[in-house]
């Protein structure tokens, strides 16, 4: 799990996986899409594929990257407890501040 996470990390891999979010892409079509010079988003994107979160496939001499189905998934499934965490400790402190007697306040004469 620390390997998705340090792979998470950098912002330039983040956007390239945004980027990705909507399907499959070439490396022009990233560049295009993230305002990064094509030495960088080539370097990300190798990262990425050898940390198994993106594939490629090649058609005709075009290089085309996807996002690999399920390759986020354990950092997502980590995240997701916190976030139901984080849901029902405040539903709870709703509930807390709802039943919770009204101070009575004074009126001024």
């Amino acid at each position: 799990m620390p390997d998705v996470f340090r792979l998470l990390a950098d912002p330039s891999r983040r956007r390239l996986l945004d980027a990705l979010r909507d399907g499959e892409h070439s490396v022009t079509d990233l560049v295009a899409r993230t305002r990064m010079s094509q030495p960088s988003v080539s370097k990300q994107l190798r990262i990425l594929r050898d940390s198994g979160a993106v594939t490629l496939r090649t058609a005709g001499r075009q290089h085309l990257y996807s996002i690999r189905e399920g390759a986020l998934r354990e950092a997502s499934d980590w995240l997701s407890y916190y976030d139901r965490f984080w849901r029902e400790g405040l539903r709870r402190m709703d509930d807390a501040l709802r039943d919770r007697p009204r101070p009575r306040t004074r009126r001024r004469r």
